[in-house]
């Protein structure tokens, strides 16, 4: 029928990437890099805690806090400063500085699409 053309040929909506406290938008799919050989990584902090980290090129939805510190960096040569969403300041991950910039957002605190 008719109406079932019109709605097959409707765009889908862009994929995105959400902060799962307050479902605003993070990043795109789109905007995913490797960085020391991948997109993943897993890493403890000195006070114990573990994080399951995802690198992004951008993340428009996240605000920059804090100066620049390397000190217990896991990206070598790089500088880090905490990463929040721009709308409920939910801790979401890291912004990185050094040969590129670039954030490491924490993957259970994100919405992501289904692959």
């Amino acid at each position: 029928t008719e109406t079932d053309q019109q709605t097959r040929s409707l765009p889908q909506p862009k994929p995105v990437v959400l902060c799962k406290e307050c479902n605003s938008l993070v990043t795109e799919p789109e905007t995913a890099i490797q960085v020391e050989g991948g997109h993943e990584h897993t890493f403890r902090n000195p006070a114990g805690y573990s994080f399951h980290v995802l690198c992004f090129a951008s993340a428009p939805g996240t605000i920059e806090v804090g100066a620049p510190t390397e000190a217990a960096s896991w990206f070598p040569g790089y500088a880090w400063s905490l990463a929040l969403c721009a709308n409920c300041h939910q801790h979401l991950g890291w912004w990185y500085e050094g040969r590129s910039i670039f954030v490491g957002l924490i993957a259970t605190r994100l919405v992501r699409p289904q692959s």
